[in-house]
């Protein structure tokens, strides 16, 4: 009987181990290569994700602090320049307006009237129409009754009229229904209004003293035609109008 050759079976079994041990490792590589699963392929794509991620988060972290330094920047620019220009308007403003108080004040402080001090009266003549803001009256060229917040004193006309007090000329203006109106401030809050005037002598911001001639008597506006040439004689104190016969010489 033949002997089996056992060196031939060992060379034979060694190359199929090391076949199998190839064909395995082949596997192994394809299997590392196209499965999903791979933990280092999903290390790689977490790492990517996060990597997404933090970029987001950076990027909206740091737009607030950019927008955080352009607001600052806008901020110190409305202190720096803004904020000069509105300090040169204040100032402007004062200069304009509270100069022009302080103008004034400056002018008006020599005038005081305590309405106490009786005034003279600016023309001589009759009341035609006296004061009434409490009931009315009878005013005959418009047939109708109406409170009248001053007093008409009947005058010719091209008479003179005379300042009742010292004052300064606040204020010349023409109305329909009582002509030209001088208006003088006496100070302490009282003014009193001369109107149905022509040939004022004054101009505003001009000071008056008592007994000047304001100007003369105008021919009486359509209101007040059948009443005849006359002087409206008006005194307000605080704006509100008051009695002109009860601060003038009785």
């Amino acid at each position: 009987m033949k002997k089996p050759n056992i060196l031939l079976e060992k060379k034979y079994l060694s190359s199929l181990v090391i076949a199998a041990f190839l064909i395995l490792s082949v596997l192994t590589a394809y299997n590392i290569r196209t499965n999903p699963e791979n933990p280092e392929e999903s290390n790689t794509e977490v790492e990517e994700t996060i990597g997404d991620r933090e970029g987001v988060i950076r990027t909206g972290e740091e737009e607030p602090e950019i927008k955080a330094e352009g607001a600052q920047e806008q901020a110190d620019r409305q202190e720096e320049i803004p904020e000069k220009s509105q300090d040169e308007a204040l100032t402007s403003d004062r200069e304009s307006a509270g100069g022009r108080t302080s103008q004034q004040a400056a002018k008006q402080d020599h005038l005081h009237y305590d309405g106490k001090r009786k005034l003279s009266w600016p023309v001589l003549g009759n009341i035609i129409l006296p004061y009434s803001m409490d009931t009315t009256i009878y005013y005959a060229t418009l047939d109708q009754y109406a409170c009248n917040d001053g007093v008409l004193i009947g005058a010719k006309k091209g008479e003179k009229i005379t300042a009742a007090s010292d004052g300064r000329v606040v204020n010349i203006y023409d109305s329909d229904k009582y002509g030209k109106t001088v208006t003088i401030l006496l100070g302490d809050y009282y003014e009193m209004y001369y109107s149905q005037l022509e040939n004022v002598k004054f101009e505003v911001g001009e000071e008056v003293r008592e007994g000047d001639v304001i100007g003369t008597v105008a021919d009486p506006t359509r209101a007040f035609t059948l009443e005849g040439p006359h002087l409206f004689l008006k005194m307000t104190w605080k704006g509100e109008p008051v009695n002109p016969t009860d601060y003038l010489e009785a």
